[in-house]
């Protein structure tokens, strides 16, 4: 599939003029919580470049943990990665995710921490796919060949304790699957599922994410038994993203809720090997994270590839901004669209002021792509800077 774009793309190339920082906060009445941390307030951080056409294109980079990670990331974007991507002359962002990945790998092993390394590449990949789609004045979905009408949602970041207002909300606006945490104690976690059991039907699925809360196979698997009679679609992360397959392999035998996971798998080679294991039933590297298109493409293909019976279905991890979300729409729409998209359900002001895209399902839980070229987001700084949003612009 990348070829084939790339083939298309023969001949038009491009030359990266600006690279740019656009660091987000925002503060919040209700802290997100999970089993292993608290968001107090709520960041994001994109990519901006220019070519020297002037055309733009925006990413993001997965930025939620630590609470300050955002700017160190920013930091490095504009100090490290711009040195490397300005006056860079591309035709395909293939090429320059290739590059980027080759030219990183040492200072990823000489600082110890190669995963923020790759979360900006990823943000970087989605920049530059957004601004060669924009130069061709095409949806990024129909550059890779995908219609892209709408996809499948559910709604997500449920706490346990708050289930009773997020469903209900969620359900309003029209969603027909929902997500709650678990790992916060089991009178805790049941009490969650019991509320939003009681305020969904038979028509709607209930799904579950631990964030890896729980340590051994036989710890998870007594943990999701017992809350296995709430009819559940998957069990997320029950183990630590670090355990090894057989354990995933152990913890399937005894249990008989799907297993999902993969946000937060540290290469592209261990997401690859993990969908050729099947290990996870719901697999969801995070296009922030890893990967961005180029990468996670070449595992995942797309809807013309050939996909045996026992491949994972894909259901892309976001919990940020929404240009990560438009970006993982337009992925899962090009892979097949036959995952979900998680739509988290917090209060997020950056979320909401930062672009008009509705994110209300249509019947049947379906969230319509945007509707502009590209990814289809161009952020709007002054609607978020009104909304009380703090904006920090960082020129490379």
């Amino acid at each position: 599939m990348l070829d084939d774009v790339a083939r298309r793309l023969a001949g038009q190339t491009h030359e990266i003029r600006h690279v740019e920082a656009i660091l987000l906060r925002a503060g919040i009445d209700v802290p997100v919580q999970t089993s292993f941390g608290t968001m107090y307030d709520r960041p994001a951080l994109l990519v901006r470049i220019t070519d020297a056409e002037g055309c733009v294109g925006h990413g993001e980079i997965w930025c939620n943990f630590p609470s300050r990670g955002a700017e160190y990331k920013a930091s490095l974007l504009v100090n490290e990665f711009a040195y490397w991507l300005k006056g860079r002359r591309f035709t395909s962002p293939a090429e320059v995710f290739d590059g980027l990945t080759a030219a990183f790998a040492v200072l990823g092993l000489q600082t110890a921490d190669p995963g923020t390394l790759l979360q900006v590449i990823a943000g970087v990949d989605q920049a530059l796919w957004d601004m060669v789609a924009r130069r061709q004045g095409m949806r990024l979905c129909a550059l890779f060949g995908a219609p892209g009408d709408a996809v499948r949602a559910y709604a997500s970041g449920i706490h346990p304790k708050e289930a009773r207002e997020r469903v209900q909300l969620a359900r309003e606006c029209g969603f027909t699957a929902f997500k709650v945490k678990v790992g916060f104690g089991e009178e805790v976690d049941r009490a969650g599922l019991a509320v939003a059991r009681e305020l969904i039907d038979e028509d709607h699925q209930l799904m579950i994410d631990a964030n890896q809360a729980w340590m051994s196979p036989r710890q998870a698997a007594d943990n999701v038994n017992a809350l296995s009679r709430f009819d559940l679609k998957w069990i997320e992360e029950p183990l630590r993203a670090s355990a090894a397959p057989s354990q995933w392999q152990e913890l399937n035998k005894m249990i008989s809720v799907p297993l999902a996971g993969g946000e937060n798998l540290p290469t592209l080679d261990a997401v690859d090997a993990y969908q050729a294991q099947a290990l996870f039933a719901f697999v969801q590297p995070d296009i922030g994270k890893i990967g961005g298109f180029t990468g996670l493409l070449r595992i995942f293909g797309g809807r013309d590839a050939v996909q045996p019976p026992s491949k994972s279905v894909y259901c892309p991890h976001w919990l940020g901004g929404m240009v990560g979300l438009a970006a993982s729409a337009h992925l899962l729409t090009v892979i097949g669209d036959t995952g979900l998209l998680e739509v988290d359900v917090n209060d997020n002001p950056i979320r909401e002021s930062l672009a008009d895209w509705d994110l209300r399902p249509s019947k049947g839980g379906r969230i319509e792509l945007p509707e502009d070229d590209g990814i289809g987001i161009i952020p709007d700084l002054s609607a978020m800077k009104e909304r009380g949003v703090h904006v920090t612009i960082m020129p490379g």
